[in-house]
């Protein structure tokens, strides 16, 4: 099997994963880390009318250009109604994405503009995949720490402020040379050598905190 045909296949099983664990968002379940360090999950205190059964969520997609964006986007489009799922990220989104559904330009460090994408589009879930990944993170860091940092922060604000469901997913790259492997377990040594996996540290140490808090009050 060539090298693109077995990338092909790891992003098409990464796609299902990620569309049966969002599928649970429909489930009222108290905040439970069963989803391990690779996601930051809000489910009970920001629930919404998406909860009902008889409606679809609408959902934003941040940063949905890239491979995981465009395949997650199409499978909820087909479960929940291309209508309901709005893709946006910050380039020109090629032609067959814009007749697939709604596509909106969405920059993450605005967040003003992103209050006002909340409000105009009734958005109930959220799924940030804005980020810049390590290659390009590396060249220019003071960018990344913005956009990757800076940017969790605009989103985790926005759905406190609006009660939205909230997934944020990390990556491999979290985990350093001194992780354990095969397999490697939950909570373990992480140190991460890029920006990119610190800024993913970050995200589900900050969500952890942030969740616990709120079921505190």
């Amino acid at each position: 099997m060539s090298t693109s045909l077995i990338i092909r296949k790891m992003v098409k099983e990464k796609i299902s994963k990620l569309f049966r664990l969002l599928n649970t968002f429909h489930a009222k379940l108290p905040y439970q880390r069963t989803f391990s360090t690779s996601c930051v999950l809000h489910n009970k205190i920001l629930s919404t009318g998406a909860d009902k059964k008889s409606s679809s969520p609408r959902v934003l997609i941040t940063g949905s250009l890239g491979q995981l964006g465009t395949g997650l986007a199409k499978k909820l489009r087909a479960r929940y109604g291309a209508e309901n799922i709005i893709m946006s990220d910050i380039i020109r989104a090629p032609k067959e994405i814009l007749e697939t559904g709604p596509y909106i330009y969405a920059d993450i460090l605005d967040f003003k503009n992103l209050q006002e994408i909340i409000v105009n589009y009734r958005i109930d879930w959220l799924i940030h995949f804005s980020a810049l990944l390590s290659a390009i993170g590396e060249s220019n860091v003071p960018l990344a720490m913005r956009v990757n940092i800076e940017g969790l922060h605009n989103v985790m604000e926005l759905a406190k402020q609006y009660r939205l469901k909230i997934f944020v997913p990390s990556t491999i790259g979290a985990f350093g040379p001194d992780s354990p492997r095969n397999p490697t377990p939950d909570l373990c040594v992480q140190r991460p050598r890029t920006i990119y996996g610190v800024s993913k540290v970050h995200a589900e140490l900050l969500g952890e905190v942030w969740c616990l808090s709120l079921l505190l009050g």
